[in-house]
């Protein structure tokens, strides 16, 4: 009994920093303080002090930052992979609320490598780096580099991978 209230704290623990909202990164912080400085001098120094520090956080890799595109590119790339949901995903307005509502249930791409695993089972990588793997035999044609790949979401979480037109097969994410 003791041990299982002392891992649903630490679960609880480690779920709540995910759910939160996400928190304003100081040096961007600082930036906006600026807004507030009356004097034209100060002000501008201020700005420039910011600034300067947003850019040294850049460069280090301390902070990024995605707009509305990078983040539906983002969400798109990371179709067919099960994730908590990311504060930096999170809402803020009603425009975020319909984007994070707009779920990707298929997408289109193009082989870029194929490689047969046995049992009429294959490894095909898209030319956008994403990795998928039937796991039911393709008793008809085989995938080749070049050829048209189209995956949608199906029932209970998995997903029917279709290639050249051609049957659906059950397939996952590897990568």
């Amino acid at each position: 009994m003791r041990k299982s209230l002392i891992v649903a704290g630490v679960l609880a623990g480690l779920a709540t920093p995910l759910a939160a909202a996400p928190r304003p990164v100081a040096v961007l912080q600082k930036l906006a303080e600026c807004r507030t400085i009356v004097a034209d001098a100060a002000r501008l120094a201020c700005f420039d002090a910011a600034a300067a520090a947003v850019g040294e956080a850049t460069a280090r890799n301390d902070i990024v930052v995605l707009d509305r595109e990078a983040v539906r590119e983002t969400r798109k790339g990371l179709f067919g992979f099960s994730l908590p949901k990311l504060p930096f995903f999170g809402e803020r307005d009603a425009k975020d609320r319909a984007e994070a509502r707009e779920v990707i249930d298929e997408i289109d791409g193009v082989a870029a490598a194929v490689r047969g695993f046995g049992y009429n089972q294959f490894r095909i990588v898209l030319e956008d780096g994403a990795v998928w793997s039937t796991t039911e035999a393709m008793t008809y044609d085989t995938p080749r580099v070049g050829s048209k790949v189209h995956i949608k979401r199906a029932a209970l979480g998995s997903y029917l991978l279709k290639v050249d037109g051609g049957r659906s097969v059950k397939a996952k994410r590897d990568g």
